[in-house]
């Protein structure tokens, strides 16, 4: 590495997991070349984390967004290596292999093969023919868009892509199978059928592969690995990078606009303004379009044209001797077509063990999406009967839970629909065009944590570019959502 004599201030704007892993490789870049400056991280809030923070109350520990990440990640394994937290990790029960999807009336247990997925009743005879079908279906000779549903009805058939990509979608961003893009949420099935001609070969081509190289593989969706966290909750991955980096945060510090000449950038706040020599905007997407408006109308557009789905998290706890039945799995997804209003529910005891202190069955109903926009008008006692209606429903447990706590995210899942990857385009084109300015986070190129922290390390070299500082290149990493 290398770098030039001269100092920088860099900022970097929003506190959440993308922001503090970012400005913890910026730190950790600029102390190993020695470059001096100043980095500072402005959150509107006066806790730094979003989503990525847990509730710990009387030996509960409750996620208020995601609940891990996969073990998928070499960076993100860096990243917790960097933090000091490896010995802190914690691998979901053996139990979270078994997922289910309830539809028709009854849980249905994902199938792990072939075989199991014949004689599973989550599809109907016809419906499994269609799929077996995809083996000789033609493939799309261009990568343009089209939405999840569209190509599962091509390749896959109607019923799965009601039935299996439906709650997939829901589960991992809230959204409309039938208005996300296939290309922007999920690559590895578009280059499947462009590289193999279809999503079987490829797994068949794949699993050739493996066997000669001995690897681990994945599914269409992307690769495998472990649901991991850390003890305490998923919250302690933002909050140790939030007290490492104490000195460079500014908490209650909402940023209102950015503008830039002689080379040099303006941050606006309420009656004030700071000069940086470069910025990371790792806030959403809608926030980011406000901010930059100013210089930038046109990358404004585009990111304003990212939309969000508002979703709450319910957990819910209730006496496990006293149930008629013992939930044992990850959890259940749910189709929109079968009429109850919840994205699905995962049985947080069995995952983590460890997160519920006593003999207690800990759940996490997840509401709201793009299909139910008014999810945010509900009041607490509204939201507890549709969670009571839809635990009696899928699980069969009548009783009242022991105890309840409730998280409101507005905004809470950047959708990307149609045209996402041009709307990308156009903020990617501004930071080429504009040395020293960056987009992190959620908003842009995958929701998972293990993206968001990707991120910080490949924005973080090309931050510190401006100043002459080389950084070694990052690694391939995991192609998931």
């Amino acid at each position: 590495m290398s770098s030039n004599s001269t100092g920088c201030r860099i900022a970097v704007v929003g506190g959440g997991i993308a922001g503090l892993a970012t400005a913890f490789r910026l730190r950790e870049e600029m102390r190993a070349v020695d470059l001096p400056g100043e980095l500072v991280v402005y959150e509107e809030s006066d806790v730094c984390g979003g989503a990525t923070r847990t509730e710990r109350i009387d030996g509960f520990a409750l996620d208020r967004g995601p609940n891990g990440w996969l073990s998928n990640e070499p960076l993100t394994a860096r990243l917790v290596g960097e933090l000091g937290l490896t010995g802190e990790l914690v691998r979901s029960n053996d139990a979270a292999c078994h997922r289910f999807i309830y539809t028709r009336g009854k849980l249905h247990e994902l199938p792990a093969s072939p075989g199991k997925f014949l004689l599973s009743g989550l599809l109907r005879p016809w419906e499994k023919l269609r799929v077996v079908g995809e083996f000789f279906t033609r493939r799309r000779p261009d990568d343009d868009d089209e939405t999840i549903y569209d190509f599962g009805c091509r390749r896959l058939g109607r019923g799965f892509a009601e039935t299996m990509l439906d709650p997939m979608v829901s589960g991992i961003f809230a959204g409309n199978v039938r208005e996300l893009s296939l290309p922007a949420t999920f690559p590895k099935m578009r280059s499947m059928e462009l590289e193999y001609g279809g999503l079987f070969k490829a797994l068949i081509a794949k699993k050739r592969e493996q066997k000669r190289s001995g690897g681990e593989g994945g599914g269409p969706a992307g690769p495998s690995g472990v649901l991991t966290t850390l003890e305490g909750g998923v919250g302690r991955f933002t909050e140790v990078p939030a007290e490492t980096l104490a000195e460079h945060i500014r908490n209650n510090h909402p940023v209102s606009g950015l503008t830039r000449d002689d080379g040099e950038f303006t941050l606006w706040f309420d009656g004030a303004k700071e000069r940086f020599d470069a910025v990371v905007m790792a806030v959403p997407a809608h926030a980011a379009a406000g901010i930059v408006k100013g210089f930038a109308p046109e990358a404004a557009d585009a990111l304003g044209g990212i939309g969000f789905a508002d979703t709450v998290v319910v957990c819910h706890v209730y006496d496990s001797d006293s149930l008629p039945v013992q939930p044992d799995g990850f959890g259940h997804l749910i189709p929109r077509r079968d009429g109850i209003r919840a994205l699905g529910c995962l049985w947080t005891s069995c995952i983590f063990p460890d997160q519920v202190p006593g003999n207690e069955l800990l759940l996490r109903t997840i509401l709201g999406g793009a299909g139910d926009p008014g999810i945010m008008g509900l009041s607490d006692e509204e939201l507890l009967a549709v969670v009571r209606d839809n635990t009696a429903t899928t699980l069969g447990i009548h009783c009242p839970p022991l105890r309840t706590w409730i998280f409101r995210h507005r905004c809470g899942i950047a959708q990307y629909t149609l045209g996402h990857r041009e709307r990308v385009a156009v903020a990617d084109k501004l930071c080429d065009e504009v040395p020293g300015l960056a987009f992190v986070g959620a908003s842009y190129r995958g929701v998972s944590l293990n993206r968001c922290i990707r991120d910080a390390y490949t924005v973080a070299p090309r931050v510190l570019g401006r100043f002459g500082v080389d950084v070694a290149p990052i690694p391939e990493g995991a192609d998931t959502p």
